[in-house]
């Protein structure tokens, strides 16, 4: 009986934290994997939007409309082969001011790669979506690498970056559960996850310009990972 409760509980938590993702579970990551970026802490009303696995050639141009239409600016990681199929959208995206982030060289785990394989992944990737400015993102792909890999991508001047609102799209969950989830956590410093090169981003892109709107709404300005973090730094006091 005992074990059925302790399950149920289990369950529960993790029912919670997926799902929901209350801001206190934050905490815990952010305590748990210290090396890895899950928000920041800014005085500015600035959130971190990012999206994932493109770039694809029916969604990203879609996403970029929106972004320009509102005045936001974003992170794309970046997926290396993906980026070699589709130069074009790779220098759409550095010409309308966006960040590139390094999202692998495949959309696979990392977990089967040995450490010889990470590097030759993280480089091609590098050398596909061209010159980053600093500082260098990093977002593993499905958000998890081993421990040691992490520390791989550090030594190759690599900021190893998550989120804080992350509604789960590659999932397909309804257009209210994305926006709503985004909506709740969106305070200062936040760092949205979307994804534009899933298989199907059509509600992604639905719930955008909701988000975008609610945002300007609350006084948030959407930027860049990186401007979030050059913001991070003056209100610390560093250059």
């Amino acid at each position: 009986m005992l074990l059925l409760i302790v399950s149920a509980l289990v369950v529960a938590i993790w029912f919670l934290v997926f799902w929901i993702q209350p801001l206190g579970a934050v905490r815990v990551f952010e305590r748990l994997t210290r090396n890895v970026i899950y928000r920041m802490r800014v005085e500015l009303p600035l959130v971190g939007l990012s999206f994932d696995d493109g770039p694809h050639p029916t969604f990203s141009p879609r996403v970029l409309d929106i972004l320009e239409r509102h005045d936001a600016k974003a992170t794309f990681f970046l997926i290396g082969e993906r980026a070699l199929r589709y130069p074009e959208l790779v220098a759409r995206i550095k010409a309308a001011g966006h960040e590139v982030g390094n999202h692998y060289y495949k959309d696979c785990s990392t977990f089967v790669h040995s450490d010889a394989e990470f590097l030759r992944y993280l480089e091609q990737t590098e050398r596909a979506i061209g010159p980053m400015e600093e500082p260098k993102l990093f977002r593993a792909p499905g958000g998890v690498a081993w421990p040691r890999q992490l520390r791989l991508a550090r030594a190759q001047g690599y900021t190893c970056v998550l989120g804080s609102a992350y509604p789960n799209d590659p999932m397909h969950p309804p257009i209210w559960y994305i926006t709503w989830l985004v909506e709740k956590n969106l305070v200062p410093g936040t760092i949205v996850i979307l994804h534009d090169g899933i298989s199907d981003a059509t509600r992604s892109i639905q719930a955008l310009p909701q988000i975008l709107q609610s945002g300007r709404q609350r006084g948030m300005r959407f930027v860049s990972i990186g401007e979030l973090m050059r913001a991070s730094r003056k209100t610390d006091g560093t250059k």
